[in-house]
């Protein structure tokens, strides 16, 4: 064990090896990535303690399916960084391993996390897991979805910290989309629908040769055919979803397709109460990165936006309000900071070293789910749309202006636990939590202005043409619950016309929600 203080200088010693100089490590992106991270912006690092001969088991798994072959005898052990935002020294690292009580608990809440140095040439960043950003940042709130519970056993010592693993891509076993799948299943593989795999395994998984004909190993990447591959062999399914937006060049001809930002918010805001993790494949501002690459997104950031109004008709979002995502980056690090700007420039990293400044686009998002999910959120958006054409009718002027709603897929135990802190009456509370419900459940929200109004739970098991409306919960007062109901009711051939293929299952749950026993809604 070694003690250090926490420098840049001492930073780039701790992270080298006898194939890969501290001067070397200094130059890669990885560096200058951690030293922000961990520095006064960030988690304010303040001490190093170095263990040596850690066995990794992604590395173990990694060096026996390739490095062990090499005529150079590359070592299995790797040695492990971790960091406290308080400084010590030996004695009183002793003491608070040898010894319990609450100075000592208070002690490991100042443990950042670690960092795995792999004994390999140049790509030396192994399992990374660190803390992440505080929830609060000035008018914003930080929520990082797809992080898990990571116990850390230091000489004997449990600490328990909330964080993704990260790793940097070796491209001999693993390039930037294999990270990414392994960083995802990080997450997904606490639920027992999935198995966590070594990077090797993942690029196994993906194809039998790579996508050019060539040898798998040493790997040069994978398509997105191959990802979704992998992820399937994990025992988790891929929706892919596709650009929605055109980029033109000066003249007016097209250039390019790409996700635009309004359609990215809405995905990630959609799938993240699942918790798992969402694959972007991007389209980076650098020639010598071959156009796309893979990152892993587990967080954003959202700032509330102050009376917002519907101008030209449009349908308003509760997504709207993301300003920022949070990725893993196996070029650069964990939780990288992403500004989502425009129509769909994320400015990213590469941004800020590309020297014309230019945006990185979103060419793809892979989305990976269980099986049971069926209904995707294409469906229920084409749904929503719908519901706003008809409130928007039935609230008139200055209220329909207002209308706003947010899509979300959840677990049906959490939305009847949170059924519980809603304005509801004990009877209405207690009725809608023993109602049967599937364990997937879309969940529709409408809002005017701050103001919640309902809430819709549809089926997210079942086929698309099924009758998926399972619970309409309204906020509204009774008289006005009475009114809505006699509208769909006289206006069955405007909600015909709005709502399309498969209106009268909708109009039959919507009408249900606001029938004579949700009276005692209160």
């Amino acid at each position: 064990m070694q003690l250090t203080d926490y420098t840049p200088a001492l930073l780039s010693e701790a992270l080298s090896n006898e194939y890969t100089t501290p001067e070397r490590v200094r130059v890669g992106s990885h560096f200058g990535y951690f030293c922000e991270y961990l520095g006064e912006r960030g988690l304010g690092a303040r001490q190093i303690v170095i263990e040596s001969n850690y066995i990794s088991r992604d590395f173990l798994h990694d060096h026996a399916a390739y490095y062990v072959l090499c005529f150079e005898n590359y070592p299995k052990s790797c040695k492990r960084i971790h960091f406290f935002d308080r400084e010590f020294d030996h004695e009183t690292l002793n003491l608070m391993l040898l010894t319990e009580g609450a100075e000592v608990e208070d002690f490991w809440t100042h443990y950042l996390g670690f960092i795995v140095v792999k004994p390999i040439p140049v790509t030396v960043i192994g399992t990374t897991v660190l803390k992440t950003y505080p929830p609060v940042r000035k008018n914003g709130t930080r929520y990082f979805w797809g992080v898990r519970d990571y116990e850390i056993h230091l000489y004997g010592k449990k600490v328990t910290i909330k964080s993704l693993a990260f790793q940097e891509q070796d491209s001999v076993l693993a390039a930037c989309a294999t990270t990414a799948i392994w960083i995802m299943l990080n997450k997904a593989a606490t639920h027992f629908h999935t198995v966590l795999k070594s990077p090797s395994q993942i690029t196994k998984d993906a194809a039998q040769i790579s996508n050019d004909g060539s040898r798998l190993f040493p790997n040069k990447g994978l398509d997105i055919l191959q990802i979704c591959q992998a992820i399937d062999n994990s025992g988790l399914v891929c929706e892919v979803k596709q650009p929605d937006a055109v980029e033109y060049d000066d003249e007016g001809d097209p250039i390019s397709e790409f996700v635009s930002c309004d359609y990215l918010k809405r995905l990630l805001n959609a799938y993240a109460p699942i918790g798992i993790p969402v694959i972007l494949v991007i389209r980076v501002p650098n020639e010598q990165a071959h156009g796309l690459h893979a990152i892993t997104v587990s967080g954003y950031m959202s700032e509330p936006l102050v009376d917002r109004q519907s101008t030209n008709g449009e349908t308003l979002w509760m997504s709207s309000e993301m300003q920022r995502i949070y990725a893993h980056d196996d070029q650069w690090g964990s939780f990288s900071k992403i500004l989502l700007e425009g129509e769909g420039d994320l400015i990213t990293p590469w941004t800020i070293v590309d020297a014309a400044n230019r945006p990185t686009k979103v060419r793809n998002v892979i989305v990976p789910l269980y099986p049971k999910i069926r209904i995707s959120y294409e469906d229920v958006e084409e749904i929503v749309i719908g519901l706003d054409a008809i409130f928007k009718e039935f609230f008139g002027n200055a209220l329909a202006k207002k209308l706003i709603w947010d899509i979300r897929i959840d677990y049906s135990e959490k939305f009847k636990d949170q059924l519980k802190s809603r304005f509801l009456s004990s009877e209405a509370k207690l009725q809608l939590l023993l109602r049967s419900l599937p364990k997937y459940v879309w969940i529709v929200t409408c809002y005017v202005g701050e103001v919640r109004c309902l809430d819709i739970a549809l089926d997210a098991t079942d086929v698309r043409h099924g009758n998926i409306w399972k619970t309409v919960v309204c906020y509204l007062e009774s008289p006005m619950q009475a009114l809505i109901r006699e509208f769909l009711v006289i206006n069955k051939a405007f909600f015909k016309e709005q709502m399309g293929e498969g209106w009268e299952l909708h109009l039959k749950g919507l009408i249900a929600g606001f029938a004579a026993e949700s009276e005692s809604y209160s």
